[in-house]
């Protein structure tokens, strides 16, 4: 076929203007990817996104923050620190982030006292933090600490047998008061005396009372009704079958607690035999439990009954038992979840509430807040760790002090990073690699060749 030149000055016209346009539109891509930018996250639970929380708190920033990284040049973590502080960079322009190689710096490295590679130190009014793990809440935590203007206080009461924020026994709370620390608190031991001598102007201090197991002299009790009266913020831990002589103070609350001790058996599909663990699945809308991902356990509780007079607290029930749990009044001792049955004369049958949630103005720019819940047991350092406890306990102090923006920062964890396949699986597999392939190729080989012999 002969063409015409006219034909091929229009075809050589044609591909000229072909060439220009396909050049513009990867300038003008080049250009848009500069200034805009795309990710997506695929992981299973989004490990590679900061969370909103945490953006939100990034972009409520007032005041600089600096983040020193200390680690060689060419290490195995250098490119996740790098990823991880470049998605922190995106939402604030108070952070200055620097990477310091600790060869070239010893100086620097024994004024820090930096123990380990990819360690960060963030530094801010409130002070230093180090993080020693490249995970979004650690190094969130460390932020929120840094830049506070004042840390809140959680003050645990002690003198009545109470758990011990410090202690190391299965009883006592010292993993939460790590954790506590870890997130921007001040956390202290005083008597009720004490506690009423602090200064709590311009301080954001919770009292907690964390199962007391002795009763309360009336000086203490006088002392408790004046801070509540004063609009302090509380925390009440209580246990079943413990008078503490604190009736005073369930009055002022309008509220009161359930006789017995709560049977759930439900406890029997996490493999539990005892029969006093309650597996909380009822949440209130609320942003305490927005931040809780799962079933939370409760260990030995007791139920809590609000008062029907008016009452000036905006009052939310938090947590409830399943409606088939009970409050049992007989005797336990010894017993299974298989013998325990409930008993409509004597038993209270559920659903039961197991917390709740107090609030109400005392000004116009502070709010007091209260929460009793009928079980101490779930912060304890034998319980903390099970299911979405530490998530609600967390969740908790800073709801209480009024730090709503933290209370869900979660707890980012690699799910997706192995495959577990069952033995039916890894057998397919396998007979899929060692027959099914070949026999694939072999096939299409059979085909081609086929199909070029007739041809």
């Amino acid at each position: 076929m002969k063409m015409s030149k006219q034909f091929k000055y229009q075809h050589r016209l044609q591909q000229i203007i072909f060439y220009i346009l396909l050049l513009v539109v990867i300038i003008a891509v080049a250009v848009l990817s500069n200034r805009y930018s795309f990710e997506s996250d695929w992981t299973a639970n989004q490990r590679h996104t900061l969370s909103s929380a945490t953006t939100e708190l990034l972009q409520s920033l007032e005041t600089p923050v600096t983040i020193e990284v200390f680690i060689s040049p060419g290490h195995q973590y250098q490119s996740a620190a790098e990823s991880l502080l470049k998605r922190y960079q995106q939402h604030s322009q108070q952070l200055t982030v620097s990477f310091i190689d600790p060869v070239s710096q010893p100086q620097r490295v024994r004024e820090l006292d930096i123990q380990q590679q990819a360690e960060m130190v963030v530094s801010g009014q409130q002070g230093q933090q180090h993080v020693y793990d490249l995970s979004e809440q650690s190094l969130s935590n460390a932020i929120i600490k840094v830049s506070r203007s004042n840390l809140p206080e959680l003050i645990f009461i002690t003198g009545h047998g109470e758990r011990d924020i410090a202690g190391d026994g299965a009883f006592d709370m010292s993993q939460w008061g790590q954790q506590l620390n870890s997130t921007g608190f001040e956390v202290q031991s005083l008597t009720m005396t004490e506690a009423m001598q602090l200064n709590s102007e311009d301080k954001k201090i919770v009292l907690v009372i964390a199962s007391s197991q002795a009763a309360w002299p009336q000086s203490d009790i006088v002392q408790l009704q004046s801070w509540l009266q004063q609009g302090g913020n509380l925390l009440w831990l209580s246990e079943p079958d413990t008078d503490t002589g604190l009736a005073a103070i369930r009055e002022q609350l309008n509220l009161s607690f359930v006789p017995g001790t709560m049977v759930d058996p439900n406890a029997g599909k996490l493999g539990l035999e005892d029969p006093r663990f309650v597996i909380v699945t009822d949440y209130a809308n609320h942003p305490v439990t927005a931040a809780t991902s799962s079933v939370t356990l409760m260990p030995e509780a007791h139920a809590i009954q609000l008062s029907e007079a008016e009452s000036a607290w905006q009052v939310t029930e938090l947590m409830q038992s399943q409606s088939d749990s009970w409050s049992e009044l007989g005797d336990m001792t010894g017993t299974s979840l298989d013998d325990l049955r409930f008993d409509a004369e004597i038993d209270i049958p559920g659903p039961l509430m197991l917390s709740v949630l107090m609030e109400k103005p005392v000004s116009t720019t502070q709010q007091q807040r209260v929460a009793v819940f009928g079980d101490g047991d779930f912060v304890s350092d034998l319980y903390l760790g099970t299911a979405a406890n530490l998530e609600l306990a967390m969740a908790l102090a800073n709801w209480l002090v009024a730090e709503d923006d933290s209370i869900d920062i979660p707890v980012i964890t690699t799910r997706d990073n192995q495959l577990v396949l069952t033995e039916h699986q890894s057998l397919f597999i396998g007979i899929g690699f060692l027959l099914g392939l070949p026999l694939s190729l072999l096939l299409i080989g059979i085909s081609i060749w086929w199909i070029r012999r007739r041809r």
